[in-house]
């Protein structure tokens, strides 16, 4: 019985790298080669939206960098000010934005946020080609506008930009702000190089109004929002395309506590995604869309894979009667784990150096302590089976300029 434990663990280890196998193929790619996009007309009129709530410390930092845009064309700037208690909707009217106040208790939720906040452009009868969405911490490159509608003017009606990270300070941020570069360098830009659509992360990309319109809002009020959005798409057959010139920064929590907290509601909203939307993902999958196989592999096989292969290898070794047997294939299995994961960090790091707003030994030391970053989701992800998750806000502090940003 042991012995068929441990079989059924390496099978559970073996089918994960099947299933993953193709992100190589991604990853040798997206170093080959990388999406390049020509400027477009400048043309297309946009609005910026931005949910805040009690962000008067970083907000007008946001809304500098965004006043500072190359872009010629129309470009509104619009803040929810959001059950707002300090003086974050002042601040934003000073800064040029126009401000919509909202107070709901009950509706909690940079979903329910937008959803108002569109309503109420929608009132004043005001029409936009697409809809630039922000969060209150965020800096943009005074390029991302001009950049992100070169994408958009050659017919893709959603366009993400590069996510990047203004803290990459302590094991914690720059844990968070790595994952976030991983992902655009070596999983959307090989989606978009193959013609296949990429997701979204929160913030920092564009979307089409006819999108919003048929929608009649934003109808996405799971606790990962945008997660929802995404899927919803690709279930569609519409195409979220990835600028990497389009470059952007927001603010990665820096305590653990925070951070537990924030991948704990984003674990909690995956399983609320896949409950609500995962039946039609899977069905589009076998009608052959690769971009919903694609998101499901990536999102459930290694969470799910890892912890079945560590569960039967700990099964078989009590089983065959002894605790030192049970740690040794245990503890194999977290140093190839490790190991993986390290690796992955160095290669992130090494073709992203220049990118990473951080001094030479804090990227040295992000690689070493990444695994250990994102060993956490493990027991994050068990926790978000069992426990209600309600949408909290994360504060955010780091009020910094572009300019001081690359002055390190």
């Amino acid at each position: 019985m042991a012995e068929l434990f441990f079989l059924i663990s390496r099978f559970w280890l073996l089918l994960m790298g099947i299933c993953c196998a193709y992100q190589l193929g991604y990853t040798l790619l997206s170093l080959m080669k990388t999406p390049r996009w020509r400027p477009g007309p400048c043309t297309n009129r946009y609005a910026v939206l931005i949910c805040a709530r009690n962000e008067a410390a970083v907000l007008p930092k946001l809304l500098e960098s965004l006043r500072a845009q190359d872009y010629p064309g129309v470009l509104d700037l619009y803040v929810a000010a959001d059950n707002c208690t300090d003086d974050t909707a002042r601040l934003a009217r000073k800064a040029g934005a126009t401000v919509f106040e909202r107070h709901d208790r009950t509706r909690v939720g940079k979903g329910y946020a937008l959803d108002f906040l569109l309503h109420r452009i929608w009132a004043d009868g005001r029409h936009y080609d697409g809809y630039i969405l922000f969060d209150a911490d965020n800096l943009a490159r005074p390029d991302f506008v001009r950049r992100l509608d070169g994408v958009f003017s050659t017919g893709c009606p959603v366009v993400a930009g590069y996510r990047n990270t203004k803290n990459y300070r302590g094991w914690v941020a720059a844990g968070q702000g790595l994952c976030f570069i991983r992902e655009v360098r070596f999983l959307n830009a090989p989606r978009t190089l193959l013609g296949f659509s990429g997701n979204v992360t929160g913030t920092g990309f564009l979307v089409s109004e006819e999108i919003l319109r048929d929608a009649g809002g934003w109808p996405w009020h799971c606790l990962c929002e945008d997660l929802e959005f995404s899927t919803v798409q690709m279930v569609a057959g519409r195409r979220i395309a990835y600028c990497p010139q389009a470059e952007y920064f927001d603010e990665q929590p820096a305590s653990l506590r925070q951070s537990v907290r924030q991948r704990l509601r984003w674990c909690k909203g995956f399983l609320q995604v896949m409950a609500k939307r995962g039946p039609a993902m899977g069905r589009a999958a076998l009608r052959g869309s690769w971009s919903c196989a694609d998101l499901l592999i990536s999102r459930i096989a290694p969470v799910l894979f890892n912890l079945l292969a560590l569960g039967f290898a700990a099964a078989g070794a009590v089983l065959s009667g002894g605790a030192l047997i049970a740690l040794g294939a245990l503890g194999r299995i977290l140093v190839c784990g490790y190991l993986s994961m390290m690796a992955m960090a160095a290669l992130t790091t090494c073709t992203e150096w220049k990118r990473i707003q951080a001094p030479v030994a804090q990227k040295l030391a992000s690689i070493v302590t990444f695994p250990f970053y994102m060993a956490t989701y493990l027991p994050i992800a068990l926790a978000a089976c069992v426990r209600k998750v309600e949408w909290t806000p994360v504060a955010h502090t780091r009020a910094v300029t572009l300019n001081q940003l690359d002055a390190g």
